[in-house]
C-alpha cells in the first residue's frame, strides 16, 4: 500500500512484536536527549532526533566490571531498523535494556529520521551527528570515549557499518572498538523497483524471495521510498553510504561481529561484507543463525535463537569493553 496508508493506521500494517520480545529488565535511568542534526544544506537539513540514553544499575556495573579508575562506563550507540521508513526508539527497547544490564554498559538508543520525508542520506547524516553527539558529550554522560562501539538491525547495520567507515576516516575521536551488523544491509545496488531480482551475486535474493518477515518485495517498499526510483535511484544506490561494502578501502575498521539469520533475503549480503572486511585486513566474525528470519532477533521472548543472539551480543561488548 502507498505510505500515506501505512502511515495513516500504522499499527494496523505492524508486527506486534512487543508480543514476542524478551524482558525488559529495570536500569538505573534511560533518559532522553533531543540533539540538533543537520548542517542546513539540501543533503541535510537542519532538525532534531531523540537519542536515548540507558544506564546500567550499580549492580550491573559491579558485575559487568568495565567501568575505568574513573567510574566512567564504555558506551554502544545502537541504531533501530526499518528500512530507513519505519521504526523509532521502541523498536529495540527490549534488546538495549538486556545489552546494557547484561555487559554493564551504557547504550545510546538513537533515533534519526526516515523516508519518505527524509530519504538517503539524511538517516545515515543524522546518525553521524548523533555519535558525534556522544563523542562531545561523553564527560557529561559519564562515558568512558576510549571504548564507543556501534550497533544496529538491518537498516541500522547499514548505519553501523557506514559509521565505522566515518569515523576511521576522523582523525578527532578515538576509534571505535566494535561494530555489531545484525542481519545487516550493505549492498543495495541490485533490489529492482518492481518484481522479482533477475541480476546480481546475491543468492539468497532468489532463494528467500518470498522468506517470512522480510520478502524481497518489502525491501522493494522500502527502498524505493528510501533511494527513490528512476537514474537517481542507481547513483544514490552507488554511494557507500547506502551501500558501504562499496567503500574505496574496509582497511583498519573497528572489529566486526555480523549476525545473520539463515531465512533472509540479506543474507549473502553479510557473507559478502564478512569477507570484505577479511581481505582487507579487518576483524570480523559471522554467524548465521539456522532456520532463522530476518525479524528473529527482536523475539527472545520466545524463540531460543533469539535467545542465544541476545546472550551472544552480551558477549561481544564484555569482550570489547574489558579494561
Amino acid at each position: 500500500m502507498p505510505y500515506e496508508v501505512y502511515k495513516a493506521n500504522k499499527e494496523a500494517y505492524s508486527f506486534p512484536t512487543a508480543k514476542v520480545t524478551g524482558p525488559r529488565p529495570e536500569v538505573a535511568s534511560n533518559a532522553i536527549h533531543r540533539v540538533p542534526v543537520g548542517n542546513g544544506e539540501s543533503e541535510h537539513p537542519e532538525g532534531v532526533v531523540d537519542v536515548q540514553v540507558y544506564v546500567p544499575t550499580s549492580d550491573a556495573v559491579s558485575r559487568g566490571g568495565l567501568a575505568n579508575s574513573e567510574g566512567r562506563l564504555p558506551a554502544l550507540i545502537n541504531f533501530h531498523g526499518g528500512g530507513f521508513v519505519i521504526g523509532d526508539l521502541n523498536s529495540d527497547e527490549p534488546l538495549v535494556r538486556q545489552l546494557c544490564q547484561g555487559a554493564g554498559c551504557i547504550v545510546v538508543n538513537a533515533d534519526y529520521r526516515t523516508a519518505p520525508e527524509f530519504p538517503h542520506p539524511v538517516p545515515v547524516l543524522d546518525s553521524w551527528d548523533v555519535l558525534r553527539w556522544v563523542y562531545a558529550n561523553a564527560d557529561t554522560l559519564n562515558i568512558d570515549a576510549s571504548r564507543l562501539a556501534v550497533s544496529g538491525l538491518s537498516a541500522g547495520g547499514c548505519i553501523a557499518a557506514v559509521l565505522s567507515l566515518l569515523a576511521r576516516d576522523d582523525p578527532a575521536p578515538p576509534p571505535l572498538k566494535l561494530q555489531i551488523l545484525i542481519v545487516p544491509l550493505v549492498d543495495v545496488r541490485f533490489v529492482p523497483e518492481a518484481g522479482s531480482c533477475k541480476e546480481g551475486p546475491y543468492e539468497s535474493y532468489v532463494s528467500n524471495e518470498f522468506a517470512p518477515m522480510l520478502p524481497l518485495s518489502r525491501l522493494v517498499w522500502f527502498y524505493n521510498y528510501w533511494l527513490g526510483t528512476g537514474p537517481e535511484r542507481v547513483e544514490k544506490a552507488k554511494d557507500f553510504r547506502a551501500s558501504p561494502l562499496l567503500a574505496k578501502s574496509h582497511e583498519n575498521l573497528a572489529p566486526a561481529s555480523i549476525r545473520a539469520a539463515e531465512i533472509d533475503p540479506l543474507v549473502s549480503e553479510a557473507k559478502a561484507y564478512h569477507e570484505r572486511l577479511l581481505a582487507a585486513g579487518t576483524s570480523s566474525k559471522i554467524k548465521i543463525y539456522k532456520g532463522q528470519g530476518h525479524t528473529f532477533p527482536q523475539w527472545d521472548g520466545l524463540n531460543p535463537g533469539s535467545k542465544e543472539f541476545v546472550q551472544d551480543c552480551i558477549n561481544d561488548l564484555k569482550e570489547a569493553f574489558k579494561l
